[in-house]
């Protein structure tokens, strides 16, 4: 099957083959999900979730170590392949220091003791690293010497360097440069960085533009400089500012569609360059994240149907942006999946459950189903692992009715169904929050209570409360 018709498939597969209301399982609806078992499908990368971090959380603590056992239990429950993305806003004011010397008091200290113990939490864990270096107020000599020390103690765990963080808004938002700054301008500084590491990292490999807004230069990056890169990048927020009158969770569930033009954007980049895109930086709400949405059973829901989104638009990964709030305070953002609980540990977030539900579905080739009739509360995937166990998704955004599944999975016979649900004691819950009827604790230890659904020959019934998700795992 051609990219594009399996895009397509996915496309109308999720919205079903028609218009029509929600399913209101109290009005007797009942929704049937078809997958297409023997499609040809589309990978799902192994490393395609990710966390993002500010630069600053490498400086004045003990975050990225390996002795943090809390944060590496919870990182490593996600998957033995994964994506750490270091960079963000803070990226601007980051100054690169092998050794003691002046710098400005708002500045952002990187030392080698720094990324010595990045190092060795990427090892740990087997994940790779995207390392943005700082082009806002940099010099890339500084840039060079900063590159050439990360590539030799991160080694083989380096993915790639990216030059700057959201250059688009250069010239507007962060007016670190002219109103007139433009792609060109970029280019430029880029190409000037670009030579400068290559020449002490010979092998350096690089992600970019890294833009916020302007998925155009993400076309025009991969046009000028595609023998360069390995990576194309760009961010993604579903709402913002933080406290702006117009964000809700309602809104936040609603929000699947808005994102559709900006990935056919990307994938037609990626398919035209060859080279694969990855949102390496993503959340619900920008400016950390709003309390109330951002932290809610809501934010997992939307997380899980998001990656199965671009999952569908043929991206390589996303990595939601984490951390504490206010940088160098102890409250966390409002949005992080991994969040701290005292006494130095961390725990799991809503929003991390909602990431846990993708890694323990996502593992083979996505493949297109169908449900009917079609609702705007319910979405569904498949995927088929290598062993022929198949996972379906389903996604109940409606807050006030259940509905009643029957999931055909294909003609072979089903010899059992597991489910394991994603639930919590409302949509705007922002404790008791479970997957698989068990909560993550401080050092990524989970064990999940499956629980078994009725199969009539191929055929399988399933119950999905209101504001919940489920995965159905079908043996054969």
């Amino acid at each position: 099957m051609r990219r594009r018709s399996f895009l397509i498939g996915m496309a109308s597969a999720a919205l079903g083959p028609g218009v029509c209301g929600p399913v209101r399982a109290g009005a007797g609806g009942r929704v049937h999900i078809a997958v297409a078992h023997d499609a040809a499908g589309q990978q799902i990368p192994s490393d395609f979730i990710g966390l993002s971090y500010e630069s600053a959380a490498l400086v004045g603590s003990r975050y990225f170590t390996n002795d943090n056992k809390s944060v590496l239990g919870l990182i490593r429950l996600l998957g033995r392949d994964g994506v750490i993305r270091i960079g963000g806003n803070t990226s601007e004011r980051t100054v690169w220091r092998a050794r003691d010397g002046p710098v400005s008091q708002d500045s952002f200290v990187v030392t080698p003791a720094s990324i010595d113990g990045l190092a060795a939490v990427l090892r740990m864990l087997g994940w790779k690293l995207i390392y943005g270096l700082n082009l806002a107020r940099g010099t890339p000599d500084a840039a060079a010497e900063e590159a050439s020390y990360v590539a030799r103690a991160v080694g083989g765990n380096l993915l790639a360097f990216q030059i700057g963080n959201e250059p688009d808004g250069f010239g507007r938002w962060t007016a670190v440069r002219p109103q007139t700054y433009d792609f060109n301008a970029y280019l430029a500084e880029w190409r000037a960085f670009r030579a400068a590491i290559a020449a002490r990292v010979p092998q350096a490999r690089f992600a970019g533009p890294d833009v916020a807004r302007d998925t155009t230069w993400v076309g025009e990056l991969a046009a000028h400089e595609r023998e360069d890169l390995v990576l194309l990048t760009r961010h993604y927020y579903a709402d913002g500012p933080a406290g702006a009158p117009g964000v809700s969770l309602g809104k936040l569930l609603r929000s699947d569609q808005q994102i559709v033009p900006m990935l056919d954007e990307l994938a037609r980049v990626s398919r035209t360059n060859r080279l694969p895109f990855r949102i390496v930086e993503a959340n619900s709400v920008f400016g950390e994240g709003q309390p109330g949405v951002s932290d809610t059973l809501g934010a997992a829901v939307w997380a899980l149907e998001l990656m199965f989104e671009l999952a569908a638009a043929g991206a390589g990964g996303v990595n939601f942006h984490a951390g504490v709030h206010n940088l160098r305070a102890s409250e966390d953002k409002a949005y992080t999946p991994i969040a701290r609980s005292g006494n130095g540990r961390y725990r799991a977030a809503p929003l991390y459950y909602g990431m846990l539900a993708f890694a323990q579905a996502a593992r083979g080739m996505l493949v297109p189903v169908r449900i009917s009739p079609a609702s705007d509360d319910l979405r569904a995937y498949a995927v088929r692992a290598s062993d022929k166990t198949q996972r379906v998704v389903v996604i109940n955004k409606d807050v006030r009715d259940g509905v009643e599944l029957k999931i055909d999975p294909g003609p072979d016979r089903v010899t059992a169904a597991m489910l394991t649900r994603l639930a919590g004691p409302g949509i705007d819950a922002t404790q008791g929050v479970t997957l698989g009827g068990a909560s993550v604790d401080d050092f990524g230890q989970w064990t999940p209570a499956q629980q078994e659904a009725p199969v009539t020959g191929s055929e399988i019934t399933v119950d999905l409360p209101a504001a919940s998700a489920v995965v159905v795992t079908a043996t054969r």
